[in-house]
C-alpha cells in the first residue's frame, strides 16, 4: 500500500477513472463531490467512446462560421447573450490555436492520447465487470446531401483518415442496410467499425463509483468551499468538516476554473452546454449511434430509450433550459425517424472546453501537490480512462506515457 493520501474532487468520469486508477496503483483515496457519482455532466453525454475524435476544433475555418452559426437559430451553436464577457480571454485563445502550427500539434496531442485510450479504457472495464455497459457496433454519421459528403471526404474525413481512423464511406443504400428504420434523409456518410458507446453512461459512472467503494475508497458528499495548499500537504475546507491530504486532484469539469482562481490559477475555460432528450421511438429502432453530422446531433440507443444529444450552448451553467434549443433538436430527430418520438425527458449540461480542444492535464507548476484533469470538451468519456493514467504516473513520479507539456495548465500564460 503506497503511504500517500490523495483527495479527488469532482466525481464524474473523470474523477472516478483517476479514483480507480490511483487505487489499483496502490494509493489510498477519497473521492469528493457534491453530488452523487456520474450526475453532473457526465450523466448526460451521447455515450460514445469517439475513437474519430482527432481534430482540434480550432482552426480557421471553422472561426469564420461561426458568426452565421450563432445568427442561425436552426444552427448547433448558441450563445446566451449575457454570457459574452466569459468569452473574450476563450476567444483570443482560440484564435492563437487556429494557426496551422498550432492546429497541427493539437492533431499530434489528440492521436497520441486516442492510440492508449482503448487499452486503458478496456482495463477500467474489466476491473469493475462493466463490459456488459459496452456495446461495438460501430458508429454512423451521415450528411443530407452529396455535395455535403463530398466536402467532408476531401476535408475532415480525409484527415481523420491521415490521423489513423478506421472509417468507411457508405451510400444512401448501405446506410438502409445498416439502419433500416432510419427516415431517408441522408445521403451517404462515414461508418467507423471500432466505435463503441455505453447503453448507460449514468450507471457505468456507478459501477466505476461501486467498485471503488468496494476496494476500499471513500466517497465524500460534500461541497469543497476552499483549496489551501501548503509545502507538505493540501487542506481542503468541506461544507461539513475540513480533510488534509497529501496530494489533492482536481476532476471538476467546468467548476475547476473558479476552483483554481482560489489558488491563483487562471484558465479560459468555459461552459459549453449540451442538450440530450430521452426519447421513445416506438417499433422504430437503432443498433448503434447514428449522427446527423450537418446538425451535430447524435441518436444512440440506450437502456431508458433513444437519447437523442447535442447542440453547442455558451451559456453559463446554472441557465434554465432553454426550450427552443431542445425543440429544434426534436425537429432534426423527426426528420431522421421520420416520424415524432415521445419525449421521457430532457437535460441540459455543461461541457468544460478549452479554446485548443485539448483538456489540461498534469501537476500544477505553482502549486506541486495539486494535479488536475479537466476540460475534456465533448472528449470525458472517450478520455477519462487515460487521464486516469497519466495522472497517476505523475502523482507516482514516472515518465508519462504521453508528454503531458501540450496539456500544462501554463499553456495559456
Amino acid at each position: 500500500m503506497n503511504n500517500k493520501n490523495i483527495g479527488i474532487i469532482g466525481a464524474g468520469i473523470v474523477g472516478l477513472a483517476t479514483a480507480l486508477s490511483l487505487q489499483k496503483a496502490g494509493f489510498k483515496v477519497t473521492l469528493i463531490d457534491k453530488e452523487d457519482p456520474g450526475m453532473g455532466a457526465s450523466f448526460g453525454n451521447a455515450g460514445l467512446f469517439a475513437d474519430y475524435a482527432r481534430l482540434p476544433f480550432a482552426k480557421f475555418a471553422m472561426m469564420c462560421k461561426m458568426p452565421g452559426m450563432l445568427l442561425d437559430k436552426t444552427s448547433p451553436l448558441s450563445m446566451q447573450g449575457r454570457y459574452l464577457p466569459n468569452l473574450m480571454p476563450y476567444g483570443w485563445e482560440f484564435f492563437k490555436a487556429c494557426f496551422p502550427t498550432r492546429y497541427a500539434q493539437g492533431k499530434l496531442v489528440m492521436r497520441s492520447l486516442q492510440e492508449l485510450a482503448f487499452d486503458t479504457d478496456q482495463d477500467l472495464l474489466s476491473l469493475t465487470n462493466a463490459q456488459d455497459l459496452i456495446k461495438s457496433e460501430g458508429c454512423l454519421g451521415l450528411f443530407a446531401t452529396d455535395q455535403g459528403l463530398a466536402d467532408a471526404r476531401n476535408g475532415d474525413l480525409q484527415e481523420r483518415r491521415e490521423q489513423g481512423v478506421n472509417l468507411e464511406f457508405v451510400d444512401a443504400d448501405q446506410v438502409r442496410q445498416l439502419e433500416p428504420d432510419l427516415a431517408p434523409f441522408y445521403a451517404g456518410g462515414v461508418f467507423y467499425p471500432d466505435t463503441r458507446f455505453t447503453v448507460s453512461p449514468v450507471e457505468l459512472s456507478r459501477r466505476y463509483a461501486s467498485h471503488f467503494s468496494s476496494m476500499g475508497g471513500d466517497i465524500l458528499q460534500e461541497a469543497v468551499e476552499a483549496i489551501q495548499p501548503s509545502e507538505d500537504s493540501v487542506s481542503l475546507r468541506l461544507s461539513n468538516s475540513t480533510k488534509n491530504f497529501d496530494q489533492v486532484v482536481i476532476c471538476t469539469g467546468v467548476a475547476s476554473k473558479e476552483m483554481l482562481k482560489q489558488i491563483g490559477v487562471s484558465i479560459p475555460l468555459v461552459s459549453e452546454r449540451g442538450y440530450h432528450l430521452s426519447m421513445n421511438t416506438g417499433e422504430k429502432s437503432l443498433t448503434r449511434p447514428v449522427g446527423w453530422l450537418d446538425n451535430s446531433i447524435f441518436l444512440t440507443p440506450m437502456e431508458d430509450g433513444v437519447r437523442l444529444a447535442g447542440t453547442a450552448e455558451f451559456a453559463f451553467e446554472d441557465a434554465p433550459l432553454n426550450h427552443k434549443r431542445a425543440a429544434t433538436m426534436l425537429d432534426h430527430a423527426k426528420v431522421m425517424l421520420g416520424e415524432t418520438p415521445t419525449i421521457n425527458s430532457t437535460w441540459v449540461g455543461s461541457r468544460p472546453s478549452t479554446p485548443d480542444t485539448l483538456p489540461v492535464i498534469g501537476r500544477l507548476e505553482s502549486h506541486p501537490r495539486i494535479t488536475v484533469g479537466f476540460g475534456h470538451g465533448h472528449l470525458g468519456l472517450t478520455f477519462a480512462a487515460i487521464t486516469g493514467r497519466l495522472i497517476t504516473e505523475t502523482i507516482q513520479q514516472q515518465t508519462t506515457a504521453v508528454d503531458l507539456k501540450p496539456f500544462s495548465a501554463a499553456r495559456f500564460n
